[in-house]
């Protein structure tokens, strides 16, 4: 995550990561005005201070996605406000989709697993026998 790097490198770690990666979607598209270091520097800040939470590899994933022209195009230059506009909606909409899903599978497969290993009604009832018996219950 974005603010786990901070944590362990220092703060302002993740902005000088995110960085390069911005020049790097700034040599990929191809728009005549490229953002300048002061604004890579304010988008960079702005993307740790709002998405924290992210990893670094979705930051990746959506910048890659953003220089293949899933989200948005630009036009002559790259607007700050529509690459965090893309950021804020489809891709973190995108996320918590594929976040969703992944837990429901996750809850199932815990419920199968369950259900192998749970006693079954049988046995609740032998066991509770089985202990007034013995004198335990």
């Amino acid at each position: 995550m974005l603010c786990v790097l901070d944590a362990a490198y220092g703060e302002g770690s993740a902005t000088q990561w995110l960085i390069p990666q911005l020049h790097d979607l700034c040599a990929a598209v191809g728009v005549k005005t490229k953002l300048d270091e002061g604004q890579m520097f304010q988008l960079a800040t702005m993307i740790r201070n709002e998405f924290g939470y992210l990893k670094t590899t979705e930051v990746m994933l959506f910048l890659w996605r953003l220089k293949g022209g899933r989200y948005i195009e630009f036009y002559g230059a790259i607007d700050i406000q529509r690459v965090m506009r893309a950021l804020r909606g489809p891709f973190v909409e995108e996320r918590v989709k594929v976040i969703d899903r992944h837990e429901a599978m996750k809850r199932e497969q815990e419920k199968q697993q369950w259900a192998k290993t749970a006693l079954k009604p049988a046995e609740i009832e032998e066991l509770r026998k089985r202990l007034q018996r013995e004198g335990k219950i």
